[in-house]
């Protein structure tokens, strides 16, 4: 049985925070680009309808030449004739199907997902993509380097992306190697297929808008070991996944596709790979025997309007230095990674939450010190401090498009037995508890900065956070102190600045918890 003793409380949080949001993110996101109604941005009119994008997502073989590919925003699954680049045949899908997993994890075969929280790396970010059988296989991820300063972008070690091999020995072990080079990124790696013999992988970079050929044979001279215990990792001191040139020696190829790849269809003979791009509405054919692009295949979705510009910049690493990273990397659907960084821009050494950009447009300043009066101000300067970029005036009208459209989370369903305890939480909210001082509907924040005891002698005033969507959005507080919501008012509540929270029964803060939770 695999090892559980490498699962540490902080990796539970943020995977338990990555499946969350991913779940918010299948209603967000297709929504957004299927036609939603965009919300205006402050500067930046956006239509009040928008067009229909096809977003392809899970793509297989149905036939030598022909895949079918579900088209995740309006429900249908198309035939497509790889020869002729044309769509053969549609099927819409049926009314209970639920909608398309956009961000969770690919797996292959589907029984290995409930060992994915089992098979994570120490350290490692989620897994974006697994291949393999319960007793060994493949996987890809990011290694987020959150306790590093983000002036280490130079160095590369912002964010790298793992190819990891997995054992199902005891005592548990893993190899990895990283696919970035010094100069040239692999961002938000998001599929994985291995070849028959196993002596090949594919693995999709969303974020760099390419599939990488590795050679699996060259993996063992290059990988590193990790080993669950920690007395046991003195035996491996120089850990290669801070290495940049293992990929010089496994991958062979980036063969190019359009924008964000996102999953990879691998024919029975091994011959053609078809990559599904997402916001392209397209799909990329490549010869796998003379390793080059044959074509592109476009599926017949709309031109892209400022918004849909916007979401394929926020997806793209081209606006990093060496392209290591996107907007998306620590903002999933436009979410949150869960995870602290040290961000240039206010100074080095007090690292920050990161915060969920759903619903933003309504909830100015921006920024946890409240110090960006306008979205323009804060996507520009981000740009520029961490991902050392200069965006034209084009492109920064395309993201604050793209990050003004999107919704905020809607309230969860209260259940009948969670009824009483829900409208006694509300109560309270709004009486006792004192929150809405603050909090104020409908954007649950008030636009100002308060001091609520959890700073320093520099910084002590935080912007209000939007509590819409709280459920999603783990860890708590300006620096993620708080794993649950019940240790902001608990454990992390020394000064009793949050409202009068303090004053709450045991009982009545359970309710407070349950209005909460549902918002």
């Amino acid at each position: 049985m695999l090892s559980m003793r490498c699962q540490r409380l902080s990796r539970q949080n943020v995977e338990r925070r990555s499946q969350l949001s991913g779940r918010l993110a299948i209603v967000l996101v297709s929504g957004i680009v299927a036609g939603m109604n965009a919300i205006p941005a402050a500067d930046e009119s956006t239509p009040a309808s928008r067009p229909r994008y096809l977003n392809p997502l899970a793509v297989r073989f149905v036939a030598a030449t022909r895949v079918a590919v579900e088209l995740t925003s309006i429900r249908e699954t198309a035939v497509v004739d790889l020869e002729s680049g044309r769509i053969v045949a549609r099927e819409k899908w049926p009314e209970d199907r639920p909608e398309a997993d956009v961000l969770g994890p690919v797996v292959h075969p589907e029984d290995l997902r409930a060992l994915l929280l089992q098979l994570q790396p120490p350290q490692a970010g989620p897994i974006r993509a697994l291949w393999g059988r319960a007793d060994g296989g493949w996987m890809v991820h990011t290694w987020p380097r959150s306790s590093l300063p983000a002036t280490q972008l130079a160095q590369g070690w912002v964010f790298t992306s793992g190819l990891t091999r997995w054992t199902g020995q005891i005592g548990y072990l893993w190899e990895t190697a990283t696919l970035d080079e010094p100069e040239q990124g692999f961002a938000d790696p998001s599929d994985l297929v291995v070849s028959a013999d196993e002596q090949t992988a594919y693995v999709a970079s969303a974020g760099s808008d390419c599939v990488a050929v590795v050679n699996l044979r060259q993996f063992s001279a290059v990988a590193s070991r990790l080993v669950t215990e920690p007395a046991d990792r003195r035996l491996t001191p120089y850990l290669r996944r801070d290495d940049l040139t293992a990929a010089r020696w496994l991958v062979r190829a980036r063969l190019p596709t359009q924008s964000n790849p996102r999953r990879l269809a691998l024919s029975p003979d091994g011959r053609t790979l078809v990559v599904s791009n997402f916001l392209s509405d397209s799909l990329t054919i490549i010869d796998t025997e003379q390793l080059r692009v044959v074509r592109h295949v476009a599926l017949g979705g709309p031109e892209p309007d400022i918004v849909r510009r916007g979401e394929m910049l926020f997806h793209s690493a081209r606006l990093t230095q060496h392209g290591q990273f996107s907007c998306a990397s620590c903002h999933p659907g436009g979410g949150t990674d869960g995870l602290n960084w040290d961000l240039p821009r206010d100074g080095i050494g007090n690292p920050k939450n990161t915060r969920a950009l759903w619903g933003c447009r309504e909830t100015a300043p921006y920024g946890w010190l409240g110090s960006s009066a306008t979205l323009a101000d804060r996507i520009a300067g981000t740009l520029r401090t961490t991902h050392r970029y200069e965006p034209t005036a084009e492109e920064l009208a395309a993201l604050v498009a793209y990050v003004a459209s999107l919704p905020p989370p809607p309230p969860a369903t209260v259940p009948g037995e969670k009824q009483a305890a829900y409208q006694r939480g509300r109560a309270l909210f709004f009486g006792k508890a004192d929150c809405a001082g603050c909090h104020r509907p409908d954007t649950y924040q008030d636009g100002l900065t308060h001091d609520v005891g959890t700073g320093d002698l520099y910084e002590n005033r935080f912007d209000t956070p939007s509590l819409r969507g709280l459920r999603f959005t783990p860890p708590y507080l300006h620096d993620g102190r708080a794993a649950t919501l019940e240790e902001v008012f608990t454990k992390h509540n020394p000064k009793r600045r949050h409202g009068r929270a303090h004053e709450l029964s045991p009982q009545e803060l359970a309710d407070l918890l349950v209005f909460l939770s549902h918002l």
